[in-house]
């Protein structure tokens, strides 16, 4: 009886496989339940005398391939044991360098003792089926793969992909919030596809790992997990792009852009047009002030951010003020110390020193006059905003908004 249920589920199997008009999306992970690696998009397209496509761009491929679309050809086979597996058994450029009994980081050369090498697995116990999604263990190292119809061809898939990966991730913001209900706690290193979830960012107490993989909706982990009594295991981003969530929408991911917008030393510039009068006042008083040091001087642009002075020793993190000391001359900045800090989720402090250090550049060009006009604009910015950032993950742009008081005013990147 269980040898006629194999056979019938085998006869299907087949045929789900090669009725996938684009092929499928393999998730595929590595290991033994330790999340040592990043969850890897493979694409495959199946034909019913058992030979199958392969694809990926993932940084194991060999011979000058990392990171680069490859496609290679080769065959697979359903066996019927205990259970259905799929069987891919002869070498795939793509498939085998996880299965290869080599070192990853000296392959092929290097050979481990045990044969492990990273972990993979090439026969794929089959645990559930559908006509549009199919899920395996492995049958050796029981990592969980699932595969999915793609529903475009493989190099928009990869391209859509990474899209989405740069529109939640960034190099310099990798730590998010993570929220179920009233509980708050932090990811960190989602970008690496590999991330944590824990208490605090830094020095945390859990150091368990999720491998995922990125899709062009968001991300999916390789086995689901909970928070608050919540399950999660894949996130998409939802309808507005301000949050990651999960299949329910009981649980919600948004980077610390908030924390980032207070510790960045790239400087964001003032928006002149978007400052409240009494802002705007003391901008002008300082371009006055600016004139009173020397007649060509020009008032560019003022910011938040790190000061860049020439010999770049001198540097100070705060107010930053850009001005061109003649027409065809290129612009300076100098700088006047702040301090930021995030008192709530999207609130930022801004507190100025009366004694607060302006750097070299500042000083050798400034007279009274300017001085005291720099320092009215870091006294008045002192305060405590909520801010409203256009991206909850890699914000590029916000608006400021004093808590207590009429002062408002929005920082850019690339405001002129």
């Amino acid at each position: 009886m269980a040898a006629l249920r194999i056979e019938h589920n085998s006869e299907k199997l087949q045929e789900i496989l090669v009725n996938a008009p684009e092929g499928w999306v393999m998730q595929y992970y590595v290991g033994t339940g330790v999340a040592v690696f990043e969850g890897f998009n493979l694409f495959a397209k199946f034909e019913k005398g058992g030979k199958v496509t392969l694809a990926g761009d993932h940084r194991f491929l060999r011979d000058g391939n990392q990171n680069k679309y490859t496609e290679a050809t080769s065959l697979y086979e359903l066996i019927r044991e205990d259970g259905l597996i799929l069987a891919f058994n002869t070498w795939n450029d793509v498939l085998t360098p996880f299965v290869d009994p080599v070192a990853y980081w000296a392959a092929p050369t290097y050979l481990i003792k045990d044969g492990a090498g990273m972990l993979g697995d090439q026969n794929l116990v089959v645990t559930s089926m559908s006509e549009d999604e199919i899920t395996f263990r492995g049958e050796r190292y029981d990592a969980r793969i699932r595969m999915v119809k793609a529903d475009r061809d493989w190099q928009t898939y990869i391209a859509d992909t990474k899209a989405m990966k740069e529109r939640i991730t960034s190099d310099k913001l990798d730590s998010y919030y993570i929220t179920a209900g009233s509980q708050t706690m932090y990811c960190v290193g989602l970008r690496d596809g590999r991330y944590r979830i824990s208490e605090r960012i830094k020095n945390p107490l859990k150091v368990d790992s999720l491998s995922c993989c990125f899709t062009p909706t968001g991300f999916r982990n390789e086995k689901p997990d909970t928070l608050a009594g919540h399950v999660f295991q894949e996130f998409k981003l939802n309808e507005d792009g301000s949050a990651l969530v999960n299949e329910d929408g009981t649980v919600k991911i948004i980077a610390t852009w908030d924390t980032y917008l207070a510790e960045s030393t790239d400087v964001m510039w003032m928006d002149t047009l978007s400052m409240s009068p009494d802002i705007k006042a003391l901008y002008d008083q300082l371009n006055e002030a600016l004139l009173s040091v020397k007649s060509t001087y020009v008032l560019q642009r003022i910011g938040i951010g790190k000061s860049q002075t020439i010999n770049g020793k001198d540097n100070v993190i705060g107010l930053v003020v850009e001005w061109r000391p003649g027409k065809r001359m290129q612009p300076k900045t100098g700088g006047l110390a702040l301090r930021r800090s995030v008192p709530a989720m999207g609130q930022m402090t801004i507190s100025c020193a009366e004694d607060a250090k302006i750097d070299q550049e500042m000083k050798d060009m400034m007279n009274d006059t300017f001085e005291q006009a720099i320092r009215s604009v870091g006294a008045a910015l002192s305060g405590t905003y909520t801010m409203t950032a256009n991206s909850n993950f890699v914000p590029t742009e916000a608006t400021f908004k004093a808590v207590d008081g009429e002062s408002t005013f929005r920082l850019a990147k690339d405001v002129e």
